[in-house]
């Protein structure tokens, strides 16, 4: 089905303190928001999402903002597939994004198996950095209104991730082992 009812919202919060605007700004992102200009948001008309928004404008309004949520149909289909694209280029982006983050993975686990820093520590660290990469997806996915088509690759990336750290793991695990052998030996020579 094409899209072609939207919600609009239109907003303006005062300038100071700036906390209200970047609440206003990260809820309307997190929701899949598609900045037309400054204070000018559009969405897809769904259900989930006139609610959110209903309750972000009772919001503004409190904290002495201006507010209009307005609800627009667009005939044009031309104009229809444009915002669509622009949607769907949004999250391609964050998807590039989520992608050179597991390259980045990929290098510091590489680097440490080269400089041999088989560590818990580094176990611990990488695994933190790994459950970033788990958390941030779906999150991703959540946003990605119209299905791009970067998710696919971002799923088979993560994986990767999860195969390489599976491989470090065991790694770290028999150079624990080694070492800990190692010094039981000496200690009983």
């Amino acid at each position: 089905m094409t899209q072609t009812r939207w919600n609009l919202l239109i907003y303006r919060v005062p300038s100071q303190p700036s906390t209200q605007r970047v609440h206003v700004w990260r809820k309307l992102k997190g929701w899949g928001g598609l900045y037309l200009q400054q204070s000018v948001c559009v969405l897809p008309l769904r259900a989930e999402l006139q609610q959110h928004l209903e309750k972000l404008k009772a919001e503004i309004v409190a904290g002495g903002g201006e507010a209009d949520l307005l609800t627009v149909q667009i005939d044009d289909a031309e104009q229809n597939a444009m915002l669509v694209q622009r949607f769907q280029q949004q999250a391609e982006e964050e998807y590039r994004e989520f992608l050179g983050r597991c390259q980045d993975f990929h290098k510091e686990l590489a680097h440490e198996r080269e400089i041999k820093n088989l560590t818990v520590a580094e176990l611990d660290e990488n695994e933190t950095e790994l459950a970033k990469l788990r958390s941030w997806l779906p999150k991703i996915h959540e946003r990605d209104l119209f299905k791009a088509s970067g998710y696919a690759n971002a799923v088979k990336s993560l994986e990767a991730c999860e195969q390489d750290f599976q491989t470090f793991s065991q790694q770290v695990y028999e150079a624990q082992t080694f070492s800990a052998a190692d010094e039981s030996k000496g200690t009983l020579l």
